[in-house]
């Protein structure tokens, strides 16, 4: 009943989208911000676009620009962070936990991070749990020595196995332990993957475990002859709709203070998702530009890079939670 309600719902929202008041999904200040510590990687991974990445693009936050992310997210309120849009390794970002406190101190409530677990001993696994980000999602191309030089491309394997097992293990010990999710990444079959003696002591200890063969082509960067046999491209990608996706409702700050939307697959800066940059514009501006992007792709006109995008998120199922979020927000500043 619950589905067919909700199906009812994201029915209905579609239909009449245009006339809702953008304010209502996206409030009036950002409440969720992506933030790109760092742009670099020491992996290369053979389904990243990061390989694809110019030595411009390859860059890690300076202070100056990290202190002007402090000042915006005290002004706005913002609660909920995320620190690995798109490409680079934000375990590598100089200084990264202590930014991490940072934010924190600044009001932030919820941290959230993708990794590859390979620097976790250079952090120290204690210091990544007691001071890191809330929940870490970490790519992985499975507990396959060869698979995983093959795929991320770099020799460090026995390391990261035992950076991963290291904090899944810590992590049962503490009494507010952090959400831990393995995401698997590998040119094996799902069954050859979860069938690694590892995945019994990873079953007990991770709060959730996905495997992945199909991989994104990222906007007709990655094709398939490039990837080890194994891979497949993605075959059946979402059809774009009238409703702008979900992933141009938020702002992505990259190293150089330059605000983007969409943290997912904009990776060389589309202009027609380029919003201003930190230096000479507060996130409340960039945020009030938002609705300027979403209305000229309901007019038929989305950004280029959309145009080809095989992540489409429709936004119509997701509103309510966006709207309870909203709301949240408001009460909370009441309250305060």
């Amino acid at each position: 009943m619950k589905r067919m309600a909700r199906a009812t719902i994201a029915g209905g929202i579609r239909r009449f989208w245009s006339a809702i008041p953008k304010i209502v999904y996206l409030g009036r200040r950002p409440s969720v911000l992506f933030i790109a510590l760092t742009r670099k990687c020491n992996a290369n991974c053979v389904f990243c676009a990061y390989q694809f990445a110019t030595t411009e693009q390859r860059a890690h936050m300076p202070w100056e620009i990290f202190d002007q992310v402090i000042e915006e997210i005290k002004r706005n309120g913002i609660r909920e962070v995320m620190l690995s849009p798109n490409i680079g390794e934000p375990t590598i970002a100089p200084d990264v936990i202590e930014k991490i406190k940072r934010l924190r101190r600044a009001g932030v409530r919820h941290i959230a991070m993708t990794t590859n677990a390979l620097y976790f001993n250079k952090i120290g696994l204690d210091q990544l749990l007691t001071n890191g980000p809330d929940s870490i999602d970490i790519s992985f191309a499975g507990f396959d020595k060869e698979m995983y030089e093959r795929d991320f491309r770099v020799k460090h394997y026995e390391k990261t196995r035992d950076n991963i097992l290291g904090l899944l293990r810590a992590n049962k010990k503490l009494a507010r332990p952090r959400v831990i999710n393995l995401r698997l990444r590998g040119d094996g079959s799902v069954e050859e993957m979860m069938a690694k003696p590892e995945m019994a002591e990873v079953r007990q200890l991770a709060n959730s475990i996905s495997a992945m063969t199909e991989v994104d082509n990222w906007l007709g960067l990655i094709e398939e002859e490039a990837l080890p046999m194994g891979y497949k491209l993605q075959s059946n990608s979402p059809p774009l709709s009238h409703l702008p996706c979900r992933m141009l409702q938020d702002l992505t700050v990259h190293p150089d203070g330059d605000i983007h939307l969409c943290s997912c697959r904009n990776v060389s800066g589309d202009p027609d998702m380029h919003i201003g940059n930190l230096r000479h514009m507060p996130l409340i501006e960039a945020h009030r530009k938002i609705p300027d992007v979403l209305k000229k792709w309901e007019q038929g006109r989305p950004p280029k890079s959309c145009q080809t995008c095989s992540m489409y998120n429709d936004p119509a199922p997701g509103l309510v939670g966006r709207v309870r979020q909203v709301w949240a927000k408001r009460w909370f500043r009441r309250a305060a």
